[in-house]
């Protein structure tokens, strides 16, 4: 679930966010503060598999006193939008560009990642964990997502830091750490004093959970699609090999056609039992969302039409007919039943390139289109909170490439800039807003 406070206290929404610009503050040299700049150690190897991962995706909100280890530290800010071996970063560009970073807070000062040489360099001196608490939770380091407004507007930085939320909780899940996706509007750590082209979107609150993990596995499978396996990828693999594609030919085997759609909006195989507070759920999804609420829904189009997919046809049930949101996915023990819908017969995957200006993508066996239902984010349907939903779709196109990767896949994430087109092929209705664009192949 990710959590977001809207001015005046409209409402408290979407994924535990952050910043803002507000004043221009320089960094402060180490020696007038007697704080310096970090070298991180080298990340840990985590083998953890890939599909172990994405199953205990979930949030936390309660955390320890006990210290965040830099190696701990280290191998999260590596996750998260660090270097893989051969200098790119661990997360896609967004219309060719990156353009996020991130503030790491904690008792003695406040750093900015800096990813090129995995070292964290001081910005301000100083406590300022409580300067960003107006939705927060108290936590041994508070990690602040932001992206610079010269490079990307707010959809385009928030699918950006989509990316990196969620390599950060499944890495901080894999290390027996926990953290919580929060956002906020007025930026939460507006009082830390960011430069001018610098917007924050996300806080994530980082420690040792109060209440340990403890998942049982519980599949309750029911669907045409083959059950989840997993691949023989860790998460650090997977991480560290995700490239863009680009050659998209070939079939998709059913196995593989039900792995990615798992990962792009599914739910776990797990059952929680850990009973944590004050928010808690018994089967969590593979992204999180603001309030619950998961407003988005993925199409798939393919050389035999275009379908809807669904995560589980009970929850779509209880939501689009009975008008329950929020309602357990597990509850009285009811299984997942999932599949796809076929919603049109043509071939549009030519019509899709054209309009991306991406004709390698005209043959790919499956392009997933995430697409914001409007009438289902309810309060948050407003322009300023639609910066949350491209952080949803940011996490669901992450997962896919993630997921692709590990079973030897090409994939990429593009940002289509004609919305009405896409919205006008997939016959929708203007309240659904296409976010991304993710062909898979080989």
């Amino acid at each position: 679930m990710i959590e977001i406070k809207l001015e005046k206290k409209i409402l408290i929404l979407f994924i535990t966010c952050v910043v803002t610009i507000s004043t221009t503050i320089p960094i402060l040299h180490s020696e007038s503060i007697n704080i310096s700049d970090k070298d991180l150690p080298e990340p840990l190897d985590v083998n953890m598999l890939l599909e172990t991962s994405i199953n205990r995706r979930m949030s936390i909100r309660e955390f320890t006193d006990e210290p965040v280890s830099d190696e701990m530290l280290s191998t999260i800010l590596w996750a998260g939008y660090g270097l893989q071996n051969d200098g790119s970063h661990t997360v896609s560009r967004i219309n060719g560009t990156y353009a996020a970073s991130i503030y790491v807070l904690n008792e003695e000062a406040a750093y900015k990642y800096d990813p090129e040489n995995h070292r964290l360099i001081v910005y301000k001196e100083g406590d300022h964990r409580t300067d960003i608490d107006i939705l927060q939770y108290d936590a041994p380091i508070q990690l602040g997502l932001c992206w610079d407004t010269t490079k990307a507007d707010p959809n385009q930085g928030g699918t950006e830091l989509g990316q990196i939320g969620q390599n950060i909780q499944f890495m901080a899940n894999a290390l027996e750490l926990g953290t919580v996706v929060t956002g906020q509007i007025p930026p939460a750590i507006e009082p830390l004093g960011l430069p001018e082209n610098e917007q924050g979107l996300i806080i994530m609150p980082l420690g040792h959970p109060k209440t340990p993990y403890t998942f049982k596995e519980r599949p309750m499978w029911i669907s045409p699609l083959p059950k989840i396996k997993e691949s023989t990828s860790t998460l650090t693999q997977a991480i560290n090999a995700l490239k863009p594609g680009n050659s998209f030919e070939g079939k998709l085997t059913d196995q593989e056609l039900s792995q990615i759609l798992w990962s792009s909006y599914g739910y776990s195989q797990n059952i929680d039992n850990s009973e944590q507070e004050p928010i808690h759920l018994k089967r969590h999804r593979t992204v999180p969302s603001a309030h619950g609420y998961y407003p988005l829904v993925i199409y798939a189009v393919t050389e035999n039409g275009i379908y809807r997919y669904y995560p589980n046809m009970l929850t779509d049930i209880l939501l689009n007919y009975l008008h329950i949101i929020n309602a357990p996915v597990d509850f009285f023990g009811l299984p997942i039943i999932t599949f796809m819908k076929q919603t049109q017969t043509d071939d549009v995957r030519n019509n899709i390139a054209q309009i991306c200006d991406q004709q390698d993508i005209a043959s790919a066996p499956l392009i997933l289109i995430p697409i914001i239902d409007l009438d289902n984010a309810k309060e948050l349907s407003i322009e300023s909170a639609r910066r949350f939903w491209f952080y949803e779709a940011g996490a669901i196109a992450h997962n896919i490439m993630l997921e692709s990767t590990a079973w030897d896949l090409s994939s990429k994430i593009i940002y289509p800039i004609d919305q009405t087109a896409i919205r006008n092929i997939l016959q929708l209705p203007e309240t659904n807003i296409p976010t991304l664009v993710i062909p898979i192949g080989q």
